[in-house]
């Protein structure tokens, strides 16, 4: 029987590390804002074992709640209990020692040492959809620990974190604009072999041409407002379209062949570069609804030089030697294939040509 009279209790499993115990507990989604009353962010830094919270972080993790109802994953919290606390097992043999009850005394103060972000954007989405109050989350608890010990939990917690690559968080993705562009490149032959569905930044050995986060980028260039409702009849289109691309480009092919290497071409020419690609893209979303022959149109790439060297991309995509990647870039570096390829110009592309080269000569 426990001596804590009153206060909170949860089903838990003890661990031990760096030999002093914690415990893993589930907790109904309702009741965290319950047991996580005390707010650090209104302490001093020095009185604090937490980062101040962004309050603009909340919107997008709620969403994603609520767009994800059905399959949303969220990891463990993870708090100290500061205060009073027991665990009473479930029995006496090894594995029923581990496994019982956690109390924890209502004067107890709890904090989140990793995961208020999660915490705060769980309490807005119940607000949205109360259906979600009885589903659970894990939390990792330790106990007693003194504020430099709480200092140092949150910060060894953090200490190695490791962003995903974009690429490979859009070859995992489930949205449609990253469904269109992986299964552009799985249902090809050649596309595989040139584009990088797990790296965004390609090294200088790498003998694939592109990432795929350059290529889903490329894909909302060419296609516009990629939806659920669209994105299935988007496949086939940008299929075909970057498949011509591919046709009219003999380095490109090279690559196919494996008798050059993107690391190659990104050391000599633009057309290995993310900024092109982007600016390819925007000449499909011109050329497919207003140029009824544009598969032969797109023949005209192969005339063009991609050579760094050529004083075209300078000021576009080429500044001082090296490539540009931004928007403003790609838009330059379509506006200049457009006139190689003899494509006419939309008004605003005349407008940011004309201040491009005002800017040049001034």
């Amino acid at each position: 029987m426990s001596q804590i009279v009153s206060g909170t209790s949860f089903p838990a499993i003890k661990g031990i590390q760096a030999e002093a115990e914690y415990f893993i507990v589930m907790c109904p989604l309702k009741r965290l804002t319950k047991i996580f009353t005390f707010d650090e962010g209104q302490l001093p830094v020095e009185q604090r074992a937490q980062r101040i919270i962004n309050e603009e972080r909340i919107p997008d993790i709620t969403n994603y709640i609520l767009d994800n109802r059905d399959d949303y994953v969220f990891s463990a919290l993870a708090a100290c209990i500061s205060g009073d606390s027991e665990f009473i097992p479930i029995g006496d043999s090894k594995h029923e020692q581990n496994i019982g009850t956690l109390f924890i005394d209502e004067d107890a103060d709890l904090f989140i040492t990793d995961g208020q972000h999660r915490n705060a954007a769980i309490t807005e989405a119940i607000k949205a959809d109360q259906s979600l109050g009885n589903e659970s989350i894990s939390i990792v608890f330790f106990i007693n620990k003194s504020l430099e010990e709480r200092q140092r939990i949150f910060k060894d917690l953090n200490l190695y974190p490791v962003k995903t690559d974009s690429s490979l968080s859009i070859t995992y993705d489930d949205k449609p604009d990253a469904i269109l562009s992986k299964t552009i490149v799985f249902q090809s032959e050649q596309l595989p072999k040139l584009v990088h569905m797990e790296k965004s930044n390609l090294g200088p050995r790498s003998k694939k041409l592109v990432s795929h986060s350059a290529l889903n980028k490329a894909s909302k260039y060419l296609l516009g407002n990629i939806t659920k409702n669209n994105y299935e009849s988007l496949i086939p289109i940008a299929t075909e379209y970057w498949h011509e691309v591919l046709n009219n480009m003999p380095a490109w092919q090279l690559v196919c062949e494996d008798r050059t290497s993107g690391g190659d071409l990104r050391d000599e020419s633009i057309h290995a570069h993310a900024v092109t690609l982007h600016a390819l893209g925007m000449l499909g979303s011109y050329l497919i609804p207003n140029d009824p022959d544009w598969q032969q149109t797109l023949k005209k790439l192969s005339e063009i030089n991609w050579s760094r060297n050529n004083d075209g991309w300078n000021g576009r995509c080429v500044n001082n030697k090296s490539m540009t990647n931004n928007r403003k870039a790609a838009e330059l570096t379509c506006i200049k294939i457009k006139e190689y390829m003899e494509v006419p110009l939309t008004e605003k592309e005349r407008a940011s040509e004309q201040q491009f080269k005002g800017n040049k000569y001034d």
